[in-house]
C-alpha cells in the first residue's frame, strides 16, 4: 500500500514538473519571439506615466496585487517590484501594511479554522513556538520575524500555539521593518529598462545598490548573531530550523 501511494505521489510530481516545464519553454520561446527590449521599455514607459498620472488608483492597484501575493507562499521578490515602481514611501506602506494583513489572515486562518491539521503537521514547531513564547515572551516571534523567517511555517505555527494576537501583530508589523527597507531600497536602485538599454549590464553597477544587496545577505546573518551572544534563553539551532529558508517579501 505505502510503495503504491509513493508511487502515485512520484507520479504526480512528475507530470507537475513536466507540465510547469512545457510551460516555461513556451513562454521562452514565446519571449523569445514576441518581446523586444525597446518595446519592453515602451511598456515600462506607460506603465510609468499611468502612476504618475492616476496615483491613488494605481496606489491602491499596487497594493492589492501585493495583498494578494503575500497569501501564496514562496511569491518573493514583491517589495523589489514595489520600491522599484512606486518609490520609497509609498513602497514601505505598501509592503509593511500588506505583509502585516496578510499575515494577521493567515494566523486567524490557522487559529480558527486549520488548528489541528497544522498541529500534525508543524506539532514540533508549535512545540518550539511554546516553549519559547512562555520563556521569552514576545522577543522570539520577534526574532524570528527580523530574520525574515518563512511566512509559510510562522503564520500558521503562531495561529496554532499561544500567540496572543495582539503579540503577533506589532512583532509582525515591527520585526519585518528593516528587512522591507533593505529590499525596497533594492527596488528604487535598480535601473530602469530605458537605463539598461542605454547603459546595458554596468547600469547595475552603483554603489548604492551593491551595499543594499550586501544588507540583505547581512541582517539574517547579523540577527542569528544577536541570538547566540546575547540571547542565552534561546537555543540557536532551533531558531535556525525554523528560519532557515526563503521569505516571501
Amino acid at each position: 500500500m505505502n510503495a503504491l501511494r509513493n508511487s502515485a505521489i512520484l507520479n504526480r510530481k512528475f507530470l507537475v514538473f513536466a507540465v510547469a516545464a512545457a510551460l516555461l519553454v513556451a513562454l521562452a520561446w514565446y519571449v523569445d519571439s514576441n518581446v523586444t527590449l525597446d518595446s519592453m521599455v515602451e511598456q515600462e514607459n506607460q506603465l510609468r506615466s499611468h502612476i504618475g498620472l492616476n496615483p491613488w488608483r494605481a496606489f491602491l492597484v499596487g497594493f492589492g496585487v501585493y495583498l494578494a501575493l503575500s497569501l501564496v507562499p514562496g511569491t518573493g521578490g514583491k517589495a523589489i517590484v514595489s520600491g522599484w515602481l512606486f518609490g520609497f514611501w509609498q513602497a514601505v506602506i505598501i509592503v509593511s501594511v500588506g505583509l502585516t494583513i496578510a499575515a494577521m489572515l493567515i494566523f486567524y486562518l490557522a487559529r480558527y479554522l486549520l488548528r489541528d491539521i497544522i498541529e500534525r503537521r508543524y506539532g514540533s514547531f508549535v512545540s518550539v513556538m511554546n516553549r519559547h513564547i512562555e520563556k521569552e515572551g514576545a522577543f522570539y516571534l520577534l526574532f524570528l520575524r527580523m530574520a525574515h523567517a518563512p511566512y509559510s511555517i510562522v503564520n500558521p505555527v503562531s495561529g496554532a500555539s499561544r500567540v496572543a494576537a495582539k503579540t503577533f501583530l506589532w512583532t509582525t508589523a515591527f520585526g519585518l521593518m528593516p528587512a522591507n527597507i533593505i529590499w525596497i531600497y533594492v527596488g528604487i536602485n535598480l535601473p530602469s529598462l530605458r537605463e539598461l538599454a542605454a547603459i546595458g549590464p554596468n547600469a547595475f553597477l552603483s554603489a548604492p545598490l551593491l551595499a543594499a544587496l550586501i544588507g540583505c545577505g547581512a541582517l539574517p546573518l547579523l540577527v542569528r548573531w544577536l541570538i547566540g551572544h546575547f540571547s542565552a534563553g534561546i537555543d540557536a539551532g532551533e531558531f535556525n530550523h525554523i528560519s532557515g529558508s526563503d521569505s516571501t517579501s
